[in-house]
């Protein structure tokens, strides 16, 4: 019984990065479900008791994670051209199993309705690395970083479908946990090695093609603001890589493109909607990847 199995977990932890939330609402929904917790985020805090989280979105130290042998962890992730977020890579390389201990794992990427391709490999394999026990693996989706009202992708992914599919495989990976032969290797779509990581769309030597076959202006290399922002700060609170700043003397919000990871979290966040990041990747994606996809799992 599914009770019996969760008992056998003491702690759960989510660690995560999640610029837009979406990994972190999938990872914390595995988890409710591990926990046994029926309404998944929704009734999160009831389990506080077992289940803490650690968002490193917004934690840019070097500070170790040190993880023990009282629990199991679940780890979320956002998938970028195919391949775990690199920030997010960084940033996980943090976790240290302490010495003697055996830490069971999730790993979970969320992906913009496209495909994952090799992410969810590669953050196996990452995990495995870091000192944790890796049994179970899910790709789930996420409105994707570039999607607009206009030009929607996966939007309002997770939806309430797909974070019941969470909590349901939370509930497997718990069961999993609980049998004879949990660590056994078992099968995860991807490739090793990896694919290489692709030359970024917002790329500003690239040029995209108009209707009538004339180049059309680049895209952007950063997001970018609209007169009249009354300079409320919020871009600048949550970006992840501390990429935007205001300059009071010129009243403008800056971006520093070399740390920019187009994450497009402030885009989201901004209460004046005067945020914006256009690429004409975002029109082929809303053509060609509408259709909507189902989570993949794997036990």
């Amino acid at each position: 019984m599914l009770k019996d199995s969760i008992d056998t977990i003491d702690r759960l932890t989510v660690i995560c990065f999640s610029p837009t939330r979406t990994s972190r609402k999938i990872a914390e929904a595995v988890a409710a479900g591990m926990n046994g917790t029926p309404g998944g985020t929704a009734d999160y805090a009831d389990a506080s008791r077992q289940i803490r989280t650690i968002d490193l979105t917004l934690d840019r130290s070097d500070e170790p994670i040190i993880l023990n042998s009282d629990g199991a962890v679940v780890l979320g992730a956002p998938v970028y051209a195919g391949r775990v977020a690199p920030e997010a890579v960084r940033r996980l390389r943090r976790i240290q199993v302490a010495v003697g201990a055996s830490v069971p794992a999730v790993v979970t990427v969320t992906y913009g309705n496209r495909d994952y391709e090799d992410a969810l490999v590669e953050l196996y394999d990452l995990a495995v690395s870091l000192g944790l026990s890796p049994f179970a693996a899910g790709a789930f989706i996420g409105e994707h970083s570039y999607s607009t009202p206009e030009v929607p992708v996966a939007d309002g992914r997770p939806d309430t479908l797909d974070l019941a599919d969470a909590r349901i495989f939370g509930g497997q990976c718990a069961r999993k946990l609980n049998s004879s032969g949990a660590f056994a290797p078992f099968h995860i779509k991807g490739n090793r090695p990896y694919k290489e990581p692709s030359r970024p769309v917002s790329d500003t030597s690239r040029t995209a093609q108009s209707s009538s076959g004339s180049q059309a202006k680049p895209a952007p290399s950063v997001p970018l603001t609209a007169d009249g922002c009354p300079l409320c700060g919020e871009c600048v609170r949550v970006c992840p890589t501390g990429a935007v700043s205001i300059d009071l003397n010129v009243r403008k919000v800056l971006t520093d493109p070399t740390l920019c990871i187009h994450c497009c979290a402030c885009v989201r966040a901004c209460p004046a909607g005067l945020r914006t990041y256009t690429t004409p990747f975002t029109a082929f994606l809303h053509e060609h990847c509408s259709a909507r996809r189902d989570p993949e799992t794997f036990l």
